[in-house]
Order: structure tokens, then sequence, then C-alpha cells
């Protein structure tokens, strides 16, 4: 942007949270976020440091204002936001010379607006970390911040110039003789200034610190307090258990010595009856294990005796049954010779012949050796009469039946392209001709064949 020579260019930088330098705007992309017309994705949902500074033509910093700024989710400020930059600039107090002069200082210790402190912040004045980081960043002039210089003039004019600057510089000498003092005067209010700006941050930064340390200490305080009256109650609780343990015990004391009294009466007593039933428990024990082995014997023996009786029964059914499986086999030899080959045999003795139809086969005529055999596995049967495996044949019979690519991915998923149908078993080789060109090659088998073609 382009100002005039006596202009100030105003710009505004932003710090993030940890107070890097991480953006630098013109004050007419500034007013462009405020207006929502253009938004900072990347500082959505932050509240960050920022900083208004008014540049002379000379890229020196004249004034400064520290703001706080907080960005909306969809990267606008807030429009709540109300910091009147301008009225603040000209209510400014004198702050570090950066090169020009004192700058023009508004920040959270030094407001000339009370009710606005809360949006300010506070520069370290102590090492000028952040006007350091503004300096070097108005001199890098990445903004491409220019300033109109004034025309040259005319030669009589510039001698004229020349003569009215050399008297003026001989009054300049004869002023600066006197305001000597008088600049140094205000040099050295200006540095009381500063350390008083300085000493009054840091009395404000250590307030801040002590309140916290104040308000951790509450904190401390009061949780310690909780504890101690959790122990109190817990250490109340645990007497009166103690308390009325103690009275448990007295009772179960009182009443075991009762208890140890009366089996001791006790065991007196029996002590005097013990002999004479001691022999009389013997002698009934006695006989009462000789009735209980005398019946168990007898159980025993009962047992055995149908056990015997069960067996015979068993030799006898097994007998009838081998006699039952002789009748039964000729009985079968005899149906067997006078039924279906026997019938057989004349129709073929009369020209009839036994024709099946089977895929890649074709037309089979059977013959009576052969029935057997058939009837037993067909497809087996037809498997050998093609000259290959029963598994190949299967493989062939589902190709013939619907001819598509057999190829699974690494999925799983069929592939299923219509191919070329293979007429003759023999011809099909597993793999190759129920694939299509694509898998032929790469093609995983679902089924390994034990033989065949």
């Amino acid at each position: 942007m382009i100002f005039d020579e006596h202009d100030l260019a105003g710009a505004v930088f932003i710090f993030s949270e940890n107070k890097e330098l991480i953006r630098e705007l013109n004050y007419s992309e500034f007013e462009a976020l405020l207006d929502s017309y253009v938004p900072a994705v990347d500082l959505a949902n932050r509240e960050l440091y920022a900083v208004y500074v008014e540049i002379n033509a000379h890229y020196h910093i004249r004034n400064c204002v520290f703001f706080l700024v907080r960005f909306t989710s969809r990267g606008f400020i807030e429009q709540s936001w109300s910091v009147p930059l301008f009225q603040l600039v000209q209510h400014a107090s004198r702050g570090p010379d950066l090169g020009a002069g004192p700058i023009g200082l508004v920040c959270a210790s030094q407001c000339p607006i009370k009710h606005l402190v809360g949006f300010l912040w506070d520069p370290d004045l102590g090492g000028r970390r952040e006007l350091k980081l503004l300096k070097e960043a108005v001199a890098r002039n990445r903004l491409a911040i220019h300033f109109r210089h004034a025309e040259s003039p005319s030669g009589h004019q510039q001698r004229e110039a020349e003569r009215q600057q050399a008297a003026m510089e001989q009054a300049l000498s004869a002023r600066l003789r006197k305001e000597y003092d008088k600049a140094l005067r205000d040099r050295m209010a200006q540095a009381i200034r500063e350390q008083r700006l300085r000493a009054t941050t840091i009395v404000r930064e250590r307030e801040q610190a002590i309140a916290e340390l104040k308000q951790q200490y509450n904190a401390r305080i009061e949780e310690y307090r909780l504890m101690l009256d959790e122990h109190k109650a817990m250490l109340k609780e645990a007497r009166e258990r103690n308390s009325l343990l103690k009275e448990t015990i007295d009772g179960q004391a009182e009443k075991i010595q009762g208890l140890r009294e009366y089996f001791e009466l006790k065991v007196e007593q029996a002590e005097a009856l013990e002999h004479d039933q001691l022999q009389e428990l013997k002698q009934s024990h006695q006989l009462e294990l000789e009735a209980a082995l005398e019946a168990e014997t007898k159980e025993l023996k009962e047992l055995l005796q149908m056990r015997e009786v069960e067996i015979l029964y068993r030799n006898e059914q097994e007998s009838k049954l081998h006699e039952e499986i002789d009748k039964l086999r000729r009985e079968n030899a005899e149906l067997v010779s006078n039924s279906g080959d026997h019938l057989l045999g004349r129709m073929l003795e009369k020209g009839i012949s036994l024709v099946t139809y089977q895929p890649g086969a074709g037309h089979i005529t059977l013959a009576l050796s052969d029935m057997a055999r058939y009837m037993e596995n067909p497809t087996a049967y037809v498997a050998q009469y093609c000259g290959v495996s029963e598994e190949h044949y299967n493989a062939w019979l589902e190709h013939y039946h619907v001819p598509i690519c057999q190829a699974e991915d690494k999925e799983g998923n069929l592939c299923g392209e219509n191919i070329n149908r293979i007429e003759s078993p023999a011809d099909f080789v597993f793999g190759e001709s129920d694939c299509c060109h694509k898998h032929r090659s790469n093609k995983t088998p679902r089924l390994k064949l034990a033989g065949g073609k």
C-alpha cells in the first residue's frame, strides 16, 4: 500500500498463545476480518495477542496498541469485539524509544480508558522481546508499505531552500545550546517514565502471581480440611465399631465360660458310664457287621445266578439268528436267479438293448455285466468310459452346465465372465478351460484333482 510522506501507515501484527509472531496484516486486511469478508481459517477458535502499529515514512514505529482478539469457528473476529484503536492512540502515553524517539504506548497497565483494561495485554518491557519482533517485522516490510516523497524543487528554488536551510541551521545551532539541557531533562524524564512503566508491569505481574498462589493455597487448605473431616468421621466410626466389638467379645467370653463348665460336667458324668457303654457298643457293632456281611453275600449270589441265566438265553438267541440269516441268504439267491438278471438276460436275447445318454459320452450301451456297477455309481461309470477320473468329470460337468470363469479374487468374489464351453471331458483342463483369458495365468484353483487328464 502507498501512503503520503507525512502520513502514518497502520498495520496489525498477531502473536500466538506463546507470543510468537504468526501473522502480519495491513489495517485494511484487518478491517476485512472485522467485517467478515475474508476469514483466517488457521486462526479459528483461538484467542490471540495482537498489536496495532502506526509506521512513519522512515519505517519507524510511532504508536502501539497491545490488544486481545478472539476468532470464531469460521475464522472471523467475534462481532462483540469493539476496541477503539484510533481513540486509544490519540491518548497514548510515552513508551520506549524504538529509533525515532519515544513511541505512543497503550497496554493493560497503561490504558487511558479504564473499562478497556480487560481487552488489552502487557508486553515484556524488561527484555523488550515483543517490541524487538515488531521492529524487525516493520523493517522487513513484508506488508509492502510504501510512501510518496515530495518532488525535488527547481534550481532557483533549491538555492533558496539551501539559503533558508543554512539560516535555519544557524538558528538551530544557537537554539540547540539552549535546549540541550532541556532535551537532557526530557530524556531523563522519559527514562524515569519507562522505569515506572516497567515497575508497574512487574508489580502487576507479581500481584497476579500472588493472587494465583493465594488461590492455590486456599484450594489446598480447603482440600486438607475436607480430608481431615473425613478422617475424623472415619476415626469416630472406627471407635464406635471397636466399642461394639468389645461388648460382643465380652458376651461371647461369658457364653464360652458357661459352655466350658457345662461340658466339663458332662464329661465327668460320661466317664462313669464309659466302660460299660463301650463294651455294649463293641458287641452291637460286631453283630451288625456280621448281619451286613451275610446280606451282601446273599445278594451277590442271586446276581450271579441271574447273569448265568441271561448268558444261556443270549446263546439261544444267537443260534436262532444265525439260522435265520442262512435262510435269508438262500432265499435271496433264489430271488436273484429268478428275477432281475434272468429278466434282463431274456430281454437281451430278444434283441432289446439298454442305452443311457450322458453328457460328454453321448449314448452308452450297457452290458448285463456292467449293470450293477452302473447302478451303484453312474458318475464313476461314465467318467471311466470317457477315460478321466470322477473328480475330473464332475469339474467338467459343472463347467458344461454353467460355462463361466471360476477364478476368485483375494476377497473370494467369483469372476463369472462367460467363456467357451468344452464339449469333451478329455479336452477339459482344470484351471485353464474354466477361466477367462485374464485369469488363466494367475487363477488359484478351488479344487485339486487327484488324477485325470
